[in-house]
């Protein structure tokens, strides 16, 4: 199962609509996405004010972790050990914000390896 995005038109993106998955996770909110579309560029970073479809990642993610699939999830978000089937159940129904407040609580529990900083 591949987390494949569709990352909408921005600057990000060269005002062109992209499809991608992410690459990397970052201390600072910024995402590296790895394009799919064979459009350059192949690789392009994203801030945390660019807009990025967290509701597409977040169902896609959910899907892998129920599948028990991790070989397309990005490492950031790979569980290092089982999250509990509530929360898995329960993170659909959340607000997009609500539902990056409880990826940033498990992370801050451990169930996911903590981010690096971006390489300069």
């Amino acid at each position: 199962m591949q987390l494949i995005l569709n990352i909408p038109a921005q600057q990000a993106t060269e005002n062109a609509p992209r499809k991608a998955a992410v690459f990397a996770c970052y201390k600072d909110g910024s995402l590296l996405l790895d394009a799919r579309d064979n459009l350059k560029p192949a690789r392009f970073t994203m801030q945390p004010t660019d807009n990025f479809p967290w509701s597409e990642f977040i169902e896609k993610l959910l899907a892998a972790w129920q599948l028990c699939d991790y070989s397309d999830v990005p490492e950031a978000f790979k569980p290092i050990k089982q999250i509990p089937p509530f929360v898995i159940e329960g993170l659909p129904n959340e607000p997009v914000p609500q539902q990056l407040k409880i990826l940033a609580t498990l992370r801050s529990q451990g169930y996911f390896a903590p981010l690096a900083n971006p390489s300069k």
